[in-house]
C-alpha cells in the first residue's frame, strides 16, 4: 500500500533542456534541479509549466519523494528525483543551494565543471575530486557529489536517453538548483 501511495504521489513534469528545470514541491513552491537545467544559449518564449528557454519533452523529471525538515536536518528539504534526458539535450550551468548526489542509471553524461570541485565515483572505485574547468564523461554506474557554489552542467551527447537518479538536501524554500551565467568560452 505504501509503495502504491508513493507511486501515486510522484509528480511527473515534462520540461525542456534549454532552461532551468522546475518542480512543484509538496508545499506548492517551485524548485529547480541541477541536472535538469536547460541548454546554454538564448532564452525562448516561456509557456506555463516551463522556464525561459525550455523545450517540452527534452527532459522528463519525476519527483519520487520529498521531506521538509527530515530528522537530523532541520531547515533542509530532502528530495529524491529521477531524470530522463533526451539525446542532444544540453543543460544550463547551475549551482545547488546545498548538496546533490547523482547516480547515472543508464546512458552517458557529458559533464562539465565550470568552477569548483565535484567528487566523482566511477563504479565501485573510491571518490576522486575533479576540479574545473574540465569536461568528463560519466557512464552507467558512476556517481557525482555536487555542493554549494560549484558551477557545472551536463549534456546527453549519446544516442539513447540518459537516466539519472538524484538525492538533494537543500535549504528549505530554496530552489533545488540556481541557473548561473558563465562566459561564452566555457568548455
Amino acid at each position: 500500500m505504501r509503495r502504491l501511495l508513493v507511486l501515486a504521489s510522484a509528480v511527473l513534469v515534462t520540461i525542456g533542456a534549454a532552461g532551468a528545470c522546475t518542480a512543484t514541491t509538496a508545499s506548492g513552491s517551485t524548485g529547480t534541479s541541477a541536472l535538469a537545467s536547460g541548454a546554454v544559449g538564448p532564452a525562448t518564449t516561456q509557456t506555463p509549466g516551463t522556464t525561459p528557454g525550455t523545450q517540452p519533452s527534452r527532459v522528463v523529471k519525476q519527483m519520487l519523494s520529498q521531506q521538509v525538515d527530515p530528522p537530523g536536518a532541520p531547515g533542509r528539504t530532502l528530495t529524491l528525483m529521477r531524470y530522463v534526458i533526451a539525446p542532444g539535450a544540453k543543460l544550463s550551468a547551475h549551482i545547488h543551494p546545498g548538496i546533490q548526489l547523482a547516480y547515472i542509471d543508464s546512458g552517458t553524461l557529458t559533464y562539465t565543471i565550470v568552477s569548483g570541485t565535484a567528487n566523482v565515483r566511477r563504479g565501485s572505485a573510491e571518490p576522486t575530486p575533479i576540479t574545473g574547468p574540465t569536461t568528463i564523461t560519466l557512464n552507467a554506474g558512476d556517481a557525482v557529489n555536487e555542493t554549494g557554489t560549484m558551477v557545472h552542467f551536463g549534456a546527453n551527447e549519446g544516442p539513447v536517453p540518459l537516466v539519472i537518479l538524484a538525492s538533494l538536501l537543500t535549504e528549505d524554500g530554496k530552489d533545488l538548483a540556481v541557473t548561473v551565467t558563465v562566459p561564452a568560452t566555457t568548455p
